[in-house]
């Protein structure tokens, strides 16, 4: 069973290439959609324009599944996250696979405390269960595709809950290297917001998501039942 790392990618080659890198040497294989110069992938995709992060993963999860009958589990995040670099892919997987009984969930590694713990109330680096992907929000998941940038973390953690299907791990760590993130936390050093980012981080677009994301709470996430297994 196959694991893939599977994200949209547009920091320059220089600093995404050793983040690729590391998935890599952990026995991930990798699947871009990529703004700027190409970065080696086993799916390389170029776009000129970013789809947002929950769209470009359900394009992304579909392209991994219709070309690898063996993928089990798709990992996302960004070009700034990296593996737990404790465990292969490989043991992930499998206590994934023992965990949920099969492929219908959703594994978020909390270990990475940055922000007060503010992975405990997203899925900002989701590992993916193949049958979740084909399942969920009637085939077109693993995720709403609606939001520009921010807050699909958020409705997928509470969707997964509401299916019984979330597993955070405290004990597996997914290194955010944000650029938020201050001196002192020792990864970063208050970096500016990078120029590819600071459409989707401003407030109007968060102000905007987050409106969308309250109105579909209040009525439970429509859209996202399954198929049937």
């Amino acid at each position: 069973m196959s694991v893939w790392f599977a994200i949209p990618s547009a920091r320059p080659a220089s600093e995404a290439e050793p983040v690729i890198a590391k998935w890599r040497e952990m026995g991930y294989k990798i699947a871009l959609l990529r703004q700027g110069e190409p970065i080696e992938a086993d799916i390389h995709i170029p776009t000129p324009i970013y789809f947002g992060w929950a769209q470009s993963i359900n394009m992304l999860a579909g392209l991994v599944l219709q070309q690898d009958p063996e993928a089990g589990w798709i990992v996302s995040g960004g070009d700034d996250t990296l593996p737990d670099l404790a465990n292969s892919a490989d043991i992930i997987s499998a206590q994934c696979k023992e965990h949920f009984g099969g492929t219908f969930g959703v594994m978020q590694p909390t270990g990475d405390r940055w922000a007060d713990g503010s992975i405990d109330r997203i899925c900002g680096s989701p590992w993916l269960g193949r049958e979740f992907r084909t399942r969920m929000y009637q085939g077109r998941g693993p995720m709403f595709d609606g939001y520009a940038h921010m807050f699909g973390d958020e409705e997928l953690q509470q969707v997964a809950v509401k299916l019984g299907v979330l597993w955070q791990r405290r004990d597996l760590i997914h290194l955010h290297k944000h650029y938020f993130r201050t001196q002192n936390d020792g990864v970063n050093h208050g970096a500016a917001v990078p120029p590819h980012m600071q459409e989707w981080n401003s407030r109007k677009h968060w102000i905007e998501s987050q409106a969308l994301f309250n109105q579909r709470r209040v009525f439970g996430f429509p859209g996202h039942e399954p198929l049937s297994a």
